[in-house]
């Protein structure tokens, strides 16, 4: 079956990148959850290593706050620059942002969400390629990302059965991992 293929920008909604935060202990009162390029590994966001920013010294616009289907892509550092992960369903307990070493794509209405999620992770290595810079100091250009990135678009109904069968089985492997992680323990 052959799609209408467009570049990313024409996919978006909103692009930024992330903050660049006034670190606060997570006991602390007036704090967001920041992100950071340790939390996106293997396609996946993990909070684990999340960290929290004062929001009295540094403030957070609305637009920057994290949303379900958000996706997010390291902009920065040899060997983690393009790393690709998206947000999923009921993973945000609580305000969250990211911080400047990453970029948030929030697609448009023309898009399905999760789909262009999947699409980008599956473009990771050419992302990866839009790296550019001095050693230790890369950083992923957003003009290329956008200009150069290319997705195939089918019906939003299609997106959606597609998106679905993906997201079935990222579950199903969460699911082995916990039994298997279980078993070790």
């Amino acid at each position: 079956m052959k799609y209408n293929s467009t570049p990313l920008r024409n996919l978006v909604g909103f692009i930024s990148k992330g903050i660049a935060p006034k670190y606060a202990r997570n006991d602390e009162k007036n704090i967001i959850r920041v992100l950071n390029q340790k939390c996106n590994r293997n396609g996946e966001i993990s909070f684990e290593f999340a960290r929290y920013n004062n929001l009295l010294e540094r403030k957070v616009s609305s637009e920057k706050l994290l949303t379900e289907g958000d996706i997010l892509i390291n902009s920065t550092g040899t060997g983690t620059a393009g790393r690709v992960a998206q947000i999923r369903k009921n993973q945000l307990t609580e305000p969250t942002t990211v911080d400047g070493h990453m970029i948030i794509i929030r697609p448009s209405d023309d898009i399905d969400s999760d789909y262009l999620g999947y699409a980008l992770k599956a473009n990771q290595r050419l992302i990866e390629s839009y790296a550019e810079g001095s050693t230790g100091q890369t950083e992923i250009n957003r003009q290329r990302l956008l200009d150069e990135t290319f997705i195939n678009c089918p019906s939003m109904g299609e997106q959606k059965k597609i998106a679905n069968m993906f997201s079935t089985l990222d579950e199903k492997i969460r699911q082995n991992k916990l039994i298997n992680d279980n078993l070790t323990a």
